[in-house]
């Protein structure tokens, strides 16, 4: 396929990445995910594991905040997720300390393409040029905007919850008063400014090229993500029922900190062990490690 690199980025990356992006659609973890047949808790499982993803991530991002390729896009009061996330996980397993969940504690040690992925991104983050980080970005967030707006529709009709348990894929309103949520209208006007400062920030073939290869290679690493899905025949029936609660919230606590902490530390973030940087990491992304 010959690739036109004078044209707008963003329309370069979505025909380039449009047939990868259509058989990823049509994968058994995406049909589940988006048909409303997957069990609730699988559904809660793959949250914890978006979690870990966007962490990572959105950590990164603010690293690298005034990068001359990262900083057009970058704007964590609107598309920052990891809160929101841990909110709905914290929502549908009716505990803020969702790190001693059994559910939790049960996917330990975390599926190797999960752990393959954030390395990747902490790699790139630690690396002599973070402008790669910027595929991932875009794969994110603007699949957040997009078909995560079905997800969230599907997601409250499979499972009859309220709209306050689905927040991962709501965006603030622009201009808007606090809290108040994007309509329809919103969401196309958040994907056009997304598009536009990514435009602004990738001009360069060689610039173009570095990223467009990185976004082939971030919607591998999604495919493999959406891969650990487990079809509702596949998956554990009722587990966060099954499962009794932590017999000590102390002990339970303590064990959520040892496998997040071990998470952090294959992920090249152990250098601060369990100091003031480790426990910022909640404070910023929503998890609470209180009993």
């Amino acid at each position: 396929m010959d690739i036109d690199y004078s044209q707008p980025f963003s329309q370069l990356l979505k025909a380039a990445t449009k047939d990868t992006h259509d058989t990823i659609s049509k994968s058994p973890g995406a049909q589940a995910l988006t048909s409303g047949t997957l069990e609730r808790d699988e559904y809660v499982r793959y949250l914890i594991m978006l979690w870990y993803l966007y962490i990572t991530l959105e950590n990164a991002l603010d690293a690298h905040a005034n990068h001359p390729v990262l900083a057009p896009t970058y704007n964590p009061a609107v598309l920052a997720r990891a809160p929101a996330i841990s909110t709905d996980i914290a929502t549908l397993l009716e505990t803020p300390a969702w790190a001693s969940h059994p559910l939790h504690l049960s996917m330990h040690p975390l599926p190797k393409p999960l752990l393959d992925y954030i390395a990747h991104i902490q790699a790139i983050s630690e690396s002599d040029d973070p402008t790669p980080l910027l595929a991932h970005s875009y794969l994110r967030y603007l699949g957040d905007l997009s078909g995560g707006q079905f997800i969230k529709r599907t997601i409250l009709k499979s499972y009859h919850l309220q709209d306050h348990a689905v927040t991962a894929y709501d965006f603030p309103k622009p201009g808007g008063l606090p809290g108040e949520i994007a309509d329809q209208g919103d969401i196309l006007k958040l994907k056009n400014i997304f598009k536009q400062s990514m435009d602004e920030s990738i001009t360069t073939p060689q610039a173009k090229q570095v990223v467009l290869q990185e976004t082939k290679l971030a919607y591998r690493f999604n495919a493999q993500l959406l891969n650990l899905i487990r079809p509702p025949s596949a998956s554990t029936k009722g587990l966060s029922d099954v499962l009794a609660p932590t017999s000590s919230p102390l002990l339970g606590v303590g064990v959520g900190l040892v496998l997040v902490h071990t998470y952090l530390m294959y992920a090249g973030r152990a250098s601060h062990t369990l100091g003031c940087n480790f426990l910022s990491l909640f404070g910023n992304r929503g998890l609470s490690v209180a009993s």
